[in-house]
């Protein structure tokens, strides 16, 4: 099972935002995955466990022991290209 991180400044509100969307998203299309929440502080210790990271905090410096790809999810709060990324997602995940 493919692992997702999506993390915003705190760890709870736009992260909450994307997690609903990318969970329904690619549960709708029978894709498995675990999407986990954090803050952008917390990046640097999930190295070696996510395939996947989603930034929702604008700006975050990505530390260099993750080496997974990186989507900008600035579009789960304006809406603007959100289906676009989401396959993205899906494309990334399966």
């Amino acid at each position: 099972m493919k692992k997702i991180l999506v993390v915003c400044g705190t760890g709870t509100a736009t992260s909450t935002v994307a997690n609903r969307m990318i969970s329904e998203y690619l549960n709708a299309k029978g894709i498995k995955v675990s999407v986990t929440q954090a803050k952008v502080t917390e990046i640097a210790a999930y190295a070696g466990e996510i395939d996947l990271l989603v930034l929702m905090a604008t700006g975050a410096a990505v530390p260099s022991n993750i080496n997974v790809p990186v989507i900008k999810g600035l579009s789960f709060l304006t809406g603007i290209g959100k289906e676009e990324v989401l396959k993205e997602i899906e494309e990334i995940v399966k």
